[in-house]
């Protein structure tokens, strides 16, 4: 997401503003008029000491021109300071201000101006969900997307977010699923996390080959492990309960691998899982007809270059 006015013109334009109510709060908001020459100066330090004196003002946490001011003076301090830290705790307490100053505002010159700063907040924390998604930082990467979903939907209300969601939500099971498979029994609490994930996808759109195809295979995958991790000093009651339990999750497993198999019948991962699926269902009928397509799909003539 581009910001289609940069912070610099934003500073101007706000200073303009500024400027033509001073004399509506010459006494009243001394502070805040110190606060933005400061910021306009590059002294962001002692913007924030006087912004802070604003806020303790009566009335200054009514006014969205207040919190507005507060906003850009954090925002200079994020970045002078913190820009390269995701969870800056300046960035957050701008992002607050500006969400504050939008919710009462109906100056629309003033709510532009706070809108193009949430759309420069919305482009930051993206890029930091994604910088942080991997198998150590996922927990970071999570709560910076959903700051990147506030404000961008704050920054643009008609921004059809929808797309961005299954992207990083694809992403994320993916990195689940990583991190799950190094040590399955260590990391088993994330394979709710990785169900819970594809399903927010499938929320979004049913039709999606990937969340269907990983729904099929995680639950295949789980009800294998289940069967191979029978003791043979385990009770038949116990083994009973296991392989109850596997059957079920490879029933589970079916639905989806049949949902990407209709859709993309032509793929050979999708065959080997409702292979291996329908044979841990001991059908082995159905399982060895789509081996033979899986066959017969491995033995066409590869087209030329």
């Amino acid at each position: 997401m581009k910001n289609k006015v940069g912070i610099r013109a934003l500073l101007l334009v706000t200073g303009v503003f500024l400027s033509l109510a001073a004399g509506l709060h010459a006494q009243s908001y001394y502070h805040q008029d110190r606060a933005w020459n400061f910021v306009v100066n590059g002294q962001v330090d002692s913007a924030k000491k006087e912004i802070d004196l604003q806020m303790l003002e009566p009335g200054a946490d009514k006014n969205p021109d207040c919190w507005q001011t507060y906003g850009i003076v954090y925002t200079e301090l994020y970045k002078k300071y913190e820009a390269a830290n995701v969870q800056s705790p300046y960035r957050v307490m701008a992002f607050n201000a500006f969400k504050k100053s939008l919710a009462m505002d109906t100056v629309s010159a003033r709510v532009q101006t706070t809108r193009d700063y949430l759309k420069f907040f919305a482009t930051r924390y993206y890029n930091d969900a994604v910088t942080t998604l991997d198998t150590a930082n996922y927990s970071k990467s999570v709560q910076c997307y959903n700051m990147y979903r506030q404000a961008a939907l704050l920054g643009d209300p008609k921004f059809d977010i929808k797309k961005k969601d299954i992207e990083f939500y694809l992403a994320l099971a993916s990195i689940y699923t990583v991190k799950y498979n190094m040590d399955r029994k260590a990391n088993a609490p994330l394979f709710d996390s990785i169900r819970n994930t594809y399903n927010l996808v499938l929320a979004l759109d049913p039709n999606n080959y990937s969340a269907n195809y990983n729904l099929g295979v995680i639950y295949w995958n789980k009800g294998v492990d289940l069967m191979y991790d029978i003791d043979y000093d385990d009770s038949l009651g116990v083994v009973f309960d296991v392989q109850d339990h596997s059957v079920e999750l490879f029933k589970q497993s079916l639905p989806f691998a049949e949902k990407a198999y209709e859709m993309e019948p032509k793929r050979e991962e999708t065959l080997i899982v409702l292979s291996g699926i329908y044979y841990s269902l001991n059908e082995f009928e159905k399982s060895d007809k789509y081996k033979q397509m899986l066959d017969n799909l491995r033995n066409q003539p590869k087209k030329p270059d």
